[in-house]
């Protein structure tokens, strides 16, 4: 049905006349006449019947016009919003689709601020599968996603969030670095490590780099979660290596040192997705610039630059 039908359905109601409902509308008389004579044929009813000069609604025309005035109403909002957006009185749901390992670094101040400013806005964390990612973002399954540098098609967006350099965290109590003030290459190889990777096998970035360098360390523990992880760390004499920011968030809470890597590694580019379609929409906009000052404010370098269509 003609959406713009309803529209002439509650100016009749309104107004009670088909003249002024006419002129309410901008249009003329014969056109809502015409919209009428097609509103009654979708009702299977007259909707109005004329009582002098005024047209009076039926039983059915009572029963949908609350409906109807509801449902143009969020057409109206959702018009509105696609404009300007309002972050204080939106409802809207949101979908980030972000690595397991950043929840820790950006979910905090993220909420923090949307409870503050948008308090009536739901947000999903959700894990996509790299490979999916972009199929996600253009069907609107997500609206914006985190993670490392990846190849994408031109349709997708993306902004540097993070340059952050590794580290290495153990236990407070380890046998070795307890004393120590830095970790030395031969100690760092000769302990047994955690590498975190939703992958069942494989290198890890640290150990694709180590061996550009004719270096090998050795993989005792496999997991999925940076915390898990550094649970492990804690109470054992295993090694983690991972970003510097993330590093500092866990050591704030867990019995871990943070010590230097003691080989020049490559640092991990984290980067902010989403689609072209939602460039310009306001409430993608206004979530990006959250995710960002989220990011500042975790020590995390957000630069200002422009978005980029690929990858490459």
């Amino acid at each position: 049905m003609d959406l713009n039908l309803f529209k002439v359905f509650e100016a009749i109601y309104a107004q009670g006349n088909i003249t002024l409902a006419a002129r309410a509308l901008n249009l003329s008389q014969p056109a809502v006449s015409h919209a009428l004579a097609k509103l009654r044929t979708q009702f299977d009813d007259p909707l109005f019947t004329r009582q002098g000069n005024r047209m009076r609604p039926t039983a059915v025309a009572k029963n949908v016009i609350g409906e109807v005035r509801q449902a143009l109403h969020q057409l109206q909002v959702s018009l509105q919003q696609s404009r300007h957006f309002d972050p204080l009185n939106s409802q809207k749901h949101c979908n980030l689709a972000l690595h397991a390992s950043l929840e820790a670094l950006y979910l905090p101040p993220l909420m923090s601020a949307l409870n503050r400013q948008a308090p009536n806005i739901n947000l999903t964390s959700i894990r996509a599968r790299r490979r999916e990612m972009e199929h996600k973002l253009a069907c609107g399954d997500v609206d914006l996603a985190i993670d490392v540098l990846l190849p994408v098609g031109e349709s997708i967006r993306h902004r540097r969030m993070q340059n952050d350099r590794l580290v290495v965290v153990a236990g407070e109590g380890h046998s070795v670095l307890a004393q120590a003030r830095q970790l030395d290459l031969a100690t760092y190889l000769k302990h047994s490590h955690i590498l975190v990777s939703s992958r069942v096998s494989g290198p890890g970035i640290e150990d694709f780099e180590l061996g550009r360098l004719g270096l090998q360390r050795r993989v005792g523990l496999r997991c999925q979660q940076l915390f898990s992880a550094c649970l492990v760390a804690a109470s054992s004499e295993m090694l983690l290596t991972l970003p510097e920011t993330a590093a500092k968030v866990f050591a704030a809470m867990l019995a871990i040192k943070v010590y230097p890597l003691p080989v020049d590694l490559p640092g991990i580019d984290v980067h902010l997705y989403w689609h072209l379609n939602a460039d310009k929409d306001p409430a993608n906009l206004w979530l990006r610039e959250q995710l960002l000052t989220a990011a500042s404010g975790t020590g995390i370098r957000a630069e200002p630059d422009t978005a980029k269509k690929t990858a490459g």
